[in-house]
């Protein structure tokens, strides 16, 4: 079935309870959600927080100065932008987190598979706004993480369907079964089986320049064993990388010239900071203005994830985890991750017990690394996570990441009419005609091809089509498709 979509709304039923009205008393019970639109609601919430430590308590704003009001006072809460408009998707990815916000609450109208998926690889969970039903599974079918308004149940976002798109599959070093770790040949080999991000690791050289590679030193992967911060970019560039101990024409890249070659495909960055300082995180700032697309920036190292939120704040962060040495406790997780907008990558193998119901419910997107083998793939690709970071980005190139229907249709009673569903590929597909609200125009339909119905009017429907590659078997579900019945003639 689906993937957890988080329910925000007034009642008992819901994942997240709306209050719509509050007091300090309600705030201080339980999982809550709630709106602020003036700076001296902010204030007194923000202050209210402070005192009894609310970090589990979700603010949606349209004011961007009252998130930054509430974070001033109280960091740890969960902030969500809800923006009335906005230029671009990348823009608004940028005002969200320069708002300390990692979350946007958007109407249901605007969203699409398309749209929400690629926000989503900006590192941003998209919450949506519901007024009606068809809202509503609009919103569901397009991917949104949670749905927020009145007298929502559970039981409305239950759609047949395990995903509307399938977790991102993150190249980890690169494809680099037949190169050399976090080398061009190695980026190139990812985008060639669909990869959606590369990762990829950056140190700084004496003379200031950003340059990708695992290790701080070059021995285990070139051909002398230079120290990257002690040597300049020409130096480290004077000799080779090597691959199973022969010479390789390429020299270490520069962050710049890595992405060059990846640019205008469908593949993004996912970057680790190997350092810490100012400086080198004032130098990324530069070179990430130029890239064609907003990448992700993850770390190990908690000073880094400091300085990303201080220079680096437009983008999303990442926090590397491994919790069989890093014992945290799950509100220490929720705080630091809604304080620094993390996404969470924690190594894979854990024993933290419903942690990943707990971050799910909570909106906190989570991918895992560290993954062992091909059960380990399937079991983390079927759990809905946000990624896998693997070594294995190959095992999962031929899987459909998305469909594409036209979404408004008009039938003439009488008459045939096929539905046309292509996936992200451009293959065309038989899909089957799913009809919400107990199929009230009586649709007669056969896969997705329509051959009767008994009553004019509009209905509803979307397409299940069901994929099945190395061993893996899911349902893919396309976007909400809004059918008009007319008599023939």
């Amino acid at each position: 079935m689906l993937k957890k979509v988080i329910v925000i709304s007034n009642n008992a039923n819901s994942d997240i309870k709306w209050l719509k009205t509050y007091n300090e008393e309600l705030l201080i019970e339980g999982l809550n959600a709630i709106v602020l639109d003036q700076i001296k609601d902010a204030k007194k919430v923000g202050r209210m927080s402070y005192k009894h430590q609310l970090f589990d308590i979700f603010i949606f704003s349209r004011s961007k100065a009252v998130l930054k009001t509430i974070y001033g006072i109280y960091p740890y809460a969960r902030l969500i932008y809800m923006p009335d408009t906005f230029n671009s998707l990348p823009d608004l990815s940028k005002e969200a987190f320069s708002s300390h916000a990692h979350t946007v609450c958007l109407d249901a109208k605007n969203v699409s598979q398309q749209m929400i998926r690629r926000l989503k690889s900006y590192g941003v969970t998209v919450f949506t706004k519901v007024d009606k039903k068809t809202d509503l599974y609009q919103a569901v079918l397009a991917g949104t993480d949670g749905v927020f308004g009145e007298d929502i149940t559970k039981k409305d976002v239950l759609l047949k369907g395990d995903y509307p798109y399938p977790p991102f599959i993150i190249a980890h070093r690169g494809l680099h079964k037949n190169a050399q770790e976090n080398s061009i040949e190695a980026a190139r080999a990812a985008v060639s089986v669909s990869a959606d991000f590369i990762e990829l690791d950056f140190h700084m050289t004496k003379d200031k320049h950003i340059v990708v590679n695992h290790d701080d030193t070059l021995g285990r992967t070139y051909e002398k064993d230079y120290v990257i911060k002690k040597d300049t970019l020409k130096s480290l560039q004077s000799i080779k990388m090597t691959y199973q101990g022969k010479k390789t024409n390429e020299v270490i890249p520069t962050l710049p010239f890595f992405h060059k070659q990846i640019k205008d495909t469908n593949t993004s960055l996912l970057i680790e900071s190997k350092i810490t300082s100012a400086q080198a995180m004032k130098k990324m700032k530069n070179i990430l203005r130029d890239m064609d697309k907003p990448p992700l920036l993850m770390s190990f190292y908690p000073i880094a994830l400091v300085n990303f939120k201080k220079y680096l704040k437009e983008y999303s962060r990442g926090f590397l985890v491994d919790f069989q040495t890093n014992h945290m406790s799950i509100p220490d997780i929720i705080k630091i991750t809604n304080k620094y907008n993390l996404i969470l990558h924690p190594y894979f193998d854990h024993k933290k017990t419903n942690l990943t119901e707990i971050l799910k419910k909570r909106g906190i997107m989570y991918c895992p690394w560290g993954l062992r083998d091909t059960k380990d793939l399937k079991q983390a690709f079927l759990s809905g996570y946000y990624g896998i970071n693997t070594n294995e980005s190959d095992f999962f190139k031929d899987i459909v990441k998305y469909t594409l229907v036209k979404t408004k249709y008009t039938y003439n009673i009488g008459d045939t009419l096929e539905i046309d569903l292509f996936t992200d590929k451009g293959l065309k597909v038989t899909g089957n005609i799913e009809v919400l609200f107990d199929n009230p125009l009586g649709l007669t339909i056969h896969q997705n091809v329509i051959t009767g119905a008994t009553l004019e009017g509009l209905t509803y429907f979307y397409l299940l089509y069901e994929v099945s590659t190395n061993d893996i078997t899911y349902t893919i579900m396309s976007d909400l498709v809004t059918l008009e019945v007319k008599q023939n003639g």
